[in-house]
This record gives structure tokens, sequence and C-alpha cells, in this order.
């Protein structure tokens, strides 16, 4: 297993959406990242220099979150984060991040995108410098054992990205009971949407989202049904 540098719920503003009023001022986000890599040199030396520097990374996170970036998607946001992440050092082999917005649905707590990157998977190779075809079989071990630990971490992430939306609150009429039956109750909904990785390419390439995958798309074909449904039981209105 690969050791992780994190920081969690970073607090940032930017300015991030396609809509006029998303574009007009800068709207909070919260990030989380897990950066993969290997703690053991920095903890015989003592010295941050030989692992991932969390300090700058969180600093790096920022100034790309406030910086007129020009992205509109989440998904495509996500990216540059993981990209900055990985490019505070070499050191950083994979980073694991959980990027959401709280305001972007009026009846949700949030809709955010989780992701995974190998350092391979952005830049194409997993070390800044060239390999030194004289590295000895000795050095060249602990680091072949590093990168596949930071790949299997990814787990079912490893082959997909992740669209979610937290407590969505809508009203229905739900349950057995007489009264269940004559009055809306609210229901709250977690959504997950699993979707397949984008193909290679830089940050902002594919920041067009398909609407069978825009949260918001999703959310409002999720309220239209559920606020016209009448189930007796949770499992059938989750299954509809």
């Amino acid at each position: 297993m690969a050791d992780k540098v994190i920081f969690r719920d970073l607090e940032v503003r930017t300015v991030l959406g396609n809509d006029s009023w998303e574009r007009k001022k800068a709207q909070p986000l919260v990030i989380t990242a897990e950066i993969h890599t290997s703690i053991s040199s920095a903890g015989k030396s003592d010295k941050v220099t030989e692992s991932v520097h969390y300090g700058i990374a969180c600093k790096r996170v920022t100034a790309f979150a406030e910086s007129n970036h020009g992205l509109q998607s989440l998904e495509a946001f996500a990216e540059g984060i993981a990209r900055v992440s990985l490019e505070v050092t070499d050191r950083a082999l994979a980073v694991y991040v959980f990027a959401r917005k709280p305001r972007a649905l009026l009846h949700a707590k949030y809709a955010g995108v989780e992701i995974y990157r190998t350092r391979k998977e952005v830049f194409g190779c997993w070390s800044d410098a060239p390999e030194d075809e004289e590295d000895s079989a000795q050095e060249a071990a602990p680091a072949a054992v590093e990168r596949a630990a930071a790949v299997d971490a990814a787990g079912s992430l490893g082959s997909e990205d992740r669209i979610l939306v937290k407590k969505l609150s809508l009203s229905t009429i739900i349950g057995v009971n007489l009264w269940e039956r004559h009055y809306k109750q609210t229901v709250d909904l977690d959504l997950v949407l699993h979707t397949a990785k984008p193909a290679k390419g830089a940050v902002g390439a594919h920041d067009k989202v398909p609407r069978y995958r825009n949260f918001r798309t999703v959310v409002d074909a999720v309220t239209e049904v559920v606020e016209k449904t009448s189930y007796r039981t949770v499992e059938a209105l989750a299954t509809a």
C-alpha cells in the first residue's frame, strides 16, 4: 500500500460553470486531495524535501483554483487539481481528488467529482528525469514496487470517475400508512454516477460534459420522476 500525503476540505473560491451568473462571481469550492508517494526516505532523513510538501501542494492548488483558468466543468477542474498536485515533485506518484461545489444545486448539499490519476497517466512517464541505464536493479526495484502500489491503490477509480450529488431533498408520496398516502414527505437522495475515464489530454480538453452525465441534467430528470411517484416502499423508489 502506498503512503499518502493528505489535505482535506481546502476551501477556495473560483469562477466555474457555464451559466452567465456563474461566470460573473467566484463561487466556493471544497477540495480534498490524497497524494500517493513513499515517505520512507523522508522518515529516515527527517527532511520534507524527500517527501511531498503538503504546504506547497495546498498553495499551488489554491493558486490554480483562484487563477483565471477559464474552465467550466467540475470534471475539468478536478483534472487541473490532479495535474497541479502531481507537479509539486516527481515523488508524487498518484493523486485522488474530491472536488465539491456546495452551491451547485438548490436542493442538494453539494455536487462533486472524484477522480484518481497516476503520474504516468497525466505526464506519460513516472519520472521527470530521464531513466539512467546504469541504475542498479537494487535501486529500481523499490521504485517499481512503489509505482505498482500507487496504481493498485486506485481501486475502481483506476477505470472510472465518479460524479456525486449529496443529499438531494425532494418531496413525494411514499409509504403504506393512510397518512403517508395523503401527504408528501421529504426524501433525501445520494446519487453517484460512474463514468469512464476520459481519453488522455490537456487540462480543459474535456471541459464539455455530455448531457447524460451533467449533474444538473441528471438531477432534473430524477426530480421529475420522484415528485410524480407514489411508491409504497423506498426500494421501489430507489430502483425507479
